[in-house]
Order: structure tokens, then C-alpha cells, then sequence
């Protein structure tokens, strides 16, 4: 590009493609608020980068503003909220970035800072690859989403998630902890919230976004089945008093 150009998600969730297709894999999601900066572009398609993460994939052209400067914006919503931008009423999702001047009748709420409950009000989205919001989600997703919403920032990938924070282990670990879990060649391939105190059970995506137990070896599902192995606990909340 021949100048900085910026890029703002002005709808409630839009894919970010591996390729410039729409048949190409989903590898990530803008929410509503989210900002880019542009990199390239063809016919019909612009390459971005997150300014939150750094992720980069391809975006339909008609579906960012452009302009020459980041979007400001100054709240998170918790929940889904009606806004008006761009001459429109769209939904922003739980976790969308956002101005206050643009919530419809709505009073713009504190920030949360539960991690676990605000965890809870995903319970039940759909598992998908790449996404970000309660109509989909992907584990990494629900981790940046939710701890996002909770004033926190995180990665968008398990495994640079689990550079974050402090090591931590299942007997000492917290509720809001992140638990990481590899395959069998040692790579991280999935993240969970801690939700109860020493690591007893667990949210995290996996076909649906759900709270099975967790062990020393890993997450049990209904069937009493190991379902993925644990390898890594990470502590990311500030103690109470700092």
C-alpha cells in the first residue's frame, strides 16, 4: 500500500480469510470495533492485520470502512448491544469494541471483571474454526473474548496464549486460569478456563462451548473419556490488592 490505510469492522462479525476466497479457510473473525491495518489488496479483497494481535488474513472489501487513522473507540461490551455506526443499527457481540455514544438505549455497563462467569454466558455457542462471538467460537477465541471483556488483553492462538501470565499447576491453580493442552507430538492445540478452585473442572469449545471436569491427566467428558491431554496451567489475574 502506498500509504497507511486502516481498516474498521463495521458489522458484527466478519471473517478473516486464509485466502482471498470465500471458499478458503476462516482462520480468524473481526468483531464489530475491531481495527486493522491494511497490507495489500486484489480484486475484491484486502489482506489486514489486527492492530489488538498482529493476525493477518484476507477481508471482503465492502466489509470495512476505510480511512486514514484507527477508529478510536472507548468501551468493550459484555453483552450483546445494540449500536448505530455507518448510518445503521448492527448488533455488537459480547466483546466487541465500541464507543459509548453509540449504544442504543442502553446505559454503557462497568466493566466485569469475573472471568468465570462472564465464561458462563458462552455456554452452549457453537464450535467453530476461526470464530469469535456466541454463533461460533473456536477455544482460543473464547479465551481472548472472554478475558478481553474482563480487561485483559491475550493472543489470538492457544499457543501464544500460553506464553501469557505465570506457570501455575492444577493443585494451586485459580479459577480464571488458562489450562493448555497438547497433542502428542507436544504441540499446543487447545486452551480452557479454570472454573473451579485447584482446576477441577473446565470451560472450553470443543463441539460446543461447555464445563466438563479436569485432571491431572486432562478433561474428562460425560462418558468419563479423556478428551485432551493437559500440558501447561497459566495464571494471568492480578492479585486483588495491587
Amino acid at each position: 500500500m502506498d500509504k497507511d490505510t486502516f481498516g474498521f469492522c463495521f458489522l458484527s462479525a466478519v471473517p478473516m480469510r486464509r485466502q482471498a476466497s470465500h471458499t478458503a479457510e476462516m482462520v480468524n473473525q473481526l468483531l464489530f470495533g475491531d481495527t486493522v491495518a491494511l497490507c495489500s489488496a486484489t480484486p475484491g479483497w484486502l489482506l489486514v492485520r489486527t492492530l489488538a494481535d498482529n493476525y493477518e488474513g484476507w477481508v471482503q472489501d465492502k466489509q470495512l470502512l476505510l480511512s486514514d487513522a484507527p477508529v478510536a473507540t472507548d468501551c468493550v461490551v459484555p453483552t450483546e448491544s445494540a449500536v448505530v455506526c455507518n448510518g445503521m443499527q448492527v448488533t455488537a457481540p459480547a466483546g466487541a469494541s465500541c464507543r459509548q455514544a453509540w449504544l442504543v438505549g442502553a446505559t454503557p455497563q462497568a466493566p466485569t471483571h469475573d472471568i468465570v462467569a462472564t465464561a458462563r454466558t458462552f455456554l452452549g455457542a457453537p464450535y467453530l474454526w476461526g470464530g469469535r462471538s456466541k454463533m461460533g467460537i473456536d477455544c482460543s477465541g473464547l479465551a481472548q473474548v472472554v478475558f478481553k471483556i474482563c480487561g485483559i488483553a491475550l493472543p489470538r492462538d492457544a499457543w501464544q496464549q500460553a506464553s501469557a501470565g505465570t506457570p501455575t499447576t492444577l493443585e494451586q491453580s485459580q479459577p480464571g486460569d488458562l489450562a493448555f493442552f497438547s497433542n502428542p507430538q507436544g504441540r499446543i492445540i487447545h486452551v480452557g478456563i479454570v472454573s473451579a478452585p485447584h482446576g477441577t473442572s473446565i470451560i472450553h469449545a470443543s463441539g460446543r462451548v461447555r464445563e466438563d471436569r479436569l485432571d491431572s491427566n486432562g478433561i474428562l467428558d460425560d462418558n468419563n473419556t479423556y478428551t485432551h491431554h493437559l500440558a501447561t496451567l497459566r495464571h494471568l489475574l492480578q492479585p486483588a490488592n495491587n
